[in-house]
């Protein structure tokens, strides 16, 4: 039930008060555009994994990103940095790296098996795409 101005639930037996929403967001949340050189990064890890797995280039969360074709997204770059979807030891040891951190495009909401890599590691990227990329359900 949402609650109404007056903080008492919505009069006249309605179940809810249209004029009274709780929780909405009031502004989109701004995602952070790679730089030319955080691009070309990227690219190289793309092109590196397309060489091995059948991949395709998508949009997550307005980000680009990589997934299997007819599959599910496992990495992309966030401003530039990359975030990649892991589990177990690989997602352990990529939280290990310095800077590194749960990726949380919205504030208070981490994905919690998404890992978001600055671009110091960036000669670890490679590697953790391939891991993200065999860590999905086949």
């Amino acid at each position: 039930m949402l609650v109404s101005r007056a903080g008492w639930g919505c009069g006249s037996g309605q179940l809810r008060c249209p004029e009274t929403r709780v929780g909405t967001m009031t502004e989109t949340p701004k995602m952070p555009q790679p730089t030319e050189a955080g691009r070309a990064r990227f690219d190289v890890v793309v092109e590196e994994l397309r060489i091995e797995v059948d991949i395709v280039e998508t949009s997550m969360f307005g980000m680009p990103s990589v997934k299997r074709r007819n599959g599910k997204a496992f990495a992309g770059l966030y401003g530039d940095d990359m975030v990649f979807k892991l589990r177990g030891d690989a997602y352990a040891q990529a939280l290990e790296l310095d800077g590194a951190h749960l990726f949380e495009p919205m504030a208070g909401r981490p994905m919690k098996a998404w890992v978001q890599v600055p671009p110091t590691h960036e000669t670890q990227w490679a590697e953790l795409a391939r891991k993200a990329e065999a860590s999905l359900e086949r």
